[in-house]
């Protein structure tokens, strides 16, 4: 089967999968935020960001390095399975070791329990690493998708249940713990990778050089990402955190899924293509393309409906997410779009272009959310994003671009339609929303209205604008849908 038509499977056997799992985790996301307050889920945010920071030494460095480079024998697998399970319990003894510390820095000691039980979610996580990097590498996608899947929706219905139960940030933890307990269960199902460990990991260590940077990569990436987390739980505290916490999980959720479904397809994808530029450099801007079309109307709308959205389904007392989760799901597209860099890069054997697009990145984040927090407070960080990010990203693409043999006018070819369609469609639907507010008494009916609105426009939009880019949505949603399409 060609890479292409690989490409196309593994998308439609997550698109499939997903769709119900995303309905059952945004049903459960919904339940949570009205039973939990902004103080429990500012503590699990800092909490998330440990576990983030340190379970980045597995996915994003090592799994990487796995797919390119597989174990080609049993001596092999057992040495990186080894040097897994160590690293794993590792990093779960570094994080109760910091628990404390980290307590301290945000003001709240609760937290420390709580990191040392994502610790537990790490040790656990090392068990996931090699059979999933071989099942990416064997691009055996449905298989993946289905294990996906089901773990979604073990970690939903632990989360719902316990919090029912009435244990606060503790059933976030819990829900995280179950979920990288099944999906190791699962991956060692369909790709046995569970073996007596062995303290010679030569050949493990080596591996663990060639993604050294990547794992330089990703500590950058995740210094600007998370930076925001711990200076509000400094200065704003816990409570005022996890009014920010919930937009960043509102904004980030589909930014996380369709960049990690897309990443993990298109990896092995990059790899194959390795030797053949051109191939690749059409790949690259036709995920571009994919993640403009897709992106700007989904994130955009997102942030034309937050004022009706927040309160109706999260309850009147998290208005205060209202600013923020507009503010970061306006710059997301970016985000999104900037999301292929690592498979990219990675795929045809430039890992040390991500460094340098790290080292402006970081600079500028780094001081606008120092500033931003410190003066705004949540409102702040958010606009802080908003107004830095894209400035800075736009800049250092461009070794994305040199590497991979495009330009910036090619890019913005691509991107120009979607985006200026998307602007048509918020411009529709606030006046809409505002001709509504006047004569809908509900909320509900307001908002649904806004989608249709947002739908139909968009379309509409982008087939004026940009012809070339709604025949493609076109195909590929009916290609992904399975609908076979009139020669």
């Amino acid at each position: 089967m060609q890479v292409y038509d690989k490409l196309t499977v593994g998308l439609r056997s997550y698109a499939s999968v997903r769709l119900l799992t995303q309905v059952v985790s945004w049903a459960g996301t919904v339940y949570v935020v009205r039973h939990l307050d902004s103080h429990s889920l500012g503590q699990y945010a800092v909490a998330l960001v440990v576990f983030n920071y340190l379970a980045m030494t597995f996915d994003g460095t090592l799994l990487e390095a796995l797919v390119q480079r597989p174990p080609e024998s049993a001596g092999a697998r057992r040495a990186i399975f080894s040097m897994l399970l160590a690293m794993g319990l590792l990093l779960a003894g570094l994080a109760a070791a910091l628990a404390g510390a980290l307590g301290q820095l945000v003001g709240d000691h609760a937290v420390a329990p709580l990191i040392d039980g994502v610790g537990g979610a790490l040790a656990l996580t090392s068990l996931c690493i090699l059979p999933q990097a071989i099942l990416m590498r064997r691009m055996d996608f449905p298989r993946l998708a289905g294990i996906g899947a089901v773990q979604a929706i073990c970690v939903t219905l632990t989360t719902v249940g316990l919090v029912a139960l009435g244990i606060g940030a503790w059933a976030l933890v819990a829900g995280q713990i179950a979920g990288a307990a099944v999906r190791g269960a699962l991956l060692n199902c369909a790709c046995p990778g569970l073996m007596w460990p062995t303290w010679r990991m030569g050949e493990g260590l080596a591996c663990l050089r060639f993604g050294g940077v990547l794992f330089a990569d990703n500590v950058l990436w995740r210094w600007y990402t998370s930076l925001d987390t711990f200076l509000l739980g400094r200065w704003a505290g816990t409570g005022q955190l996890g009014y920010y916490s919930l937009a960043q999980q509102v904004a980030e959720l589909p930014l996380e899924k369709i960049s990690t479904v897309v990443n993990d397809i298109s990896l092995p994808a990059y790899a194959e293509l390795r030797g053949k530029p051109g191939a690749a450099a059409q790949l690259l801007l036709e995920t571009i393309r994919t993640h403009a079309i897709t992106g700007f109307p989904l994130f955009w709308g997102l942030a034309a409906v937050t004022a009706v959205a927040v309160p109706l389904l999260f309850g009147s007392r998290w208005e205060l997410s209202v600013i923020p989760l507009a503010a970061l799901s306006v710059v997301a597209p970016v985000r999104l779009i900037g999301s292929i860099e690592t498979p990219a890069m990675t795929g045809i054997g430039r890992p040390g272009v991500l460094l340098r697009t790290k080292l402006i990145i970081v600079p500028c984040m780094t001081l606008a959310l120092v500033v931003a927090c410190r003066i705004g407070g949540i409102n702040g960080a958010a606009l802080g994003w908003l107004v830095t990010f894209p400035v800075c990203y736009g800049y250092a693409f461009r070794y994305v671009l040199h590497a991979a043999g495009l330009q910036y006018r090619q890019v913005l070819a691509v991107v120009r339609g979607p985006a200026c369609a998307a602007v048509f469609m918020v411009a529709v639907v606030l006046a809409w929303e505002r001709l509504a507010a006047g004569l809908i008494s509900s909320g509900l009916s307001i908002l649904i209205g806004a989608i249709a609105v947002g739908i139909m426009t968009y379309g509409a939009g982008l087939r004026v604008l940009d012809p070339g880019a709604f025949r493609l949505a076109q195909a590929r949603l009916a290609r992904l849908l399975g609908i076979r399409q009139p020669a």
